[in-house]
């Protein structure tokens, strides 16, 4: 039984069918990598360990196309997903030229759009309010940590106040937010996660999708390791830290990911563990049970 308020389940009880969420690459840059925060981007930033279509070229609507062929009539309904990089960093003009074809898709239920807290300008948010009323949206926020000094050594560029007047403005438009968390993510100890979750709990965020901080093959997290400033967590510390951040959410908060996978393919050199999802899965749901723990049972608001 899993004991934490599913995406998956809500977005079957919402659609009245099983939706399957489309990844598509868009082609946007990022604040963060193209100078104008700066250019070496975030420690663990490394696009092909986080999305699956990071190195995806051509037009989106043909990727959506190729993704609900091979589908093959699974599911009626899909999701449009804007994953890598900064996926609301353009123009209104060049944002809608890009977004209202992908609604127009055939099963297109709604779109996800993924984003950080400093690239939500007012008439963007205006133009993400329009699409909400006519259609489902959900847009993902990258926060990683609620600690200032770990967002600021990790290179993040932007401060967890960035964080919480994106959702609050959004969530002033009756626009759906969803939180990125990232467990283990230095200099944050083990303990670190309870006031983010804390924090996310107090807004009014609607979803969380958490993963492990990975060590990727070329990044600055990966120097990190390789000089044994930082040692990444077992399944069994993960497991303890994230039972800890789940049980203080809000027990209405959705659930998006508890966890991350890679591959060596794709750059991962640490924890393996994160190659095993679902042997890792198990493990979590296990320890979740053998707890008697739920989401939100130590929630207090």
């Amino acid at each position: 039984m899993i004991r934490y308020n599913s995406y998956r389940s809500y977005l079957r009880k919402r659609f009245g069918t099983p939706v399957l969420k489309i990844p598509l690459n868009a082609g946007f840059s990022c604040p963060n990598r193209d100078g104008t925060i700066s250019k070496e981007g975030c420690s663990f930033c490394d696009n092909r360990s986080f999305s699956p279509v990071a190195l995806a070229g051509g037009a989106v609507l043909d990727q959506l196309a190729c993704a609900i062929k091979k589908d093959r009539g699974r599911h009626a309904a899909f999701i449009a997903y804007l994953q890598p990089f900064t996926n609301t960093y353009a123009s209104v003009k060049r944002l809608s030229e890009l977004y209202e074809p992908l609604l127009a898709v055939p099963g297109v239920v709604g779109l996800a759009v993924g984003t950080r807290p400093d690239c939500l300008p007012a008439d963007v948010c205006d133009y993400l309010s329009d699409v909400a009323k006519r259609t489902y949206l959900s847009v993902e926020i990258g926060l990683q940590s609620a600690n200032d000094k770990t967002l600021s050594v990790n290179r993040r560029g932007h401060d967890t106040a960035a964080f919480v007047d994106a959702v609050n403005t959004l969530h002033a438009k009756n626009i759906e937010t969803v939180a990125h968390v990232m467990i283990g993510l230095p200099p944050d100890t083990t303990n670190d996660a309870v006031p983010t979750a804390r924090l996310l709990a107090s807004l009014p965020v609607s979803g969380v999708k958490i993963h492990q901080l990975m060590v990727i093959e070329g990044t600055l997290v990966h120097q990190w390791y390789q000089e044994g400033k930082i040692t990444p967590l077992t399944i069994e510390q993960y497991t303890d830290v994230l039972c800890n951040f789940l049980a203080r959410l809000r027990p209405d908060q959705l659930i998006h990911r508890i966890m991350a996978d890679s591959n060596a393919k794709n750059g991962l050199v640490a924890p393996l563990w994160s190659g095993e999802k679902m042997k890792s899965l198990q493990k979590i749901h296990e320890a979740m049970e053998m707890r008697g723990l739920r989401q939100g049972s130590n929630y207090k608001s």
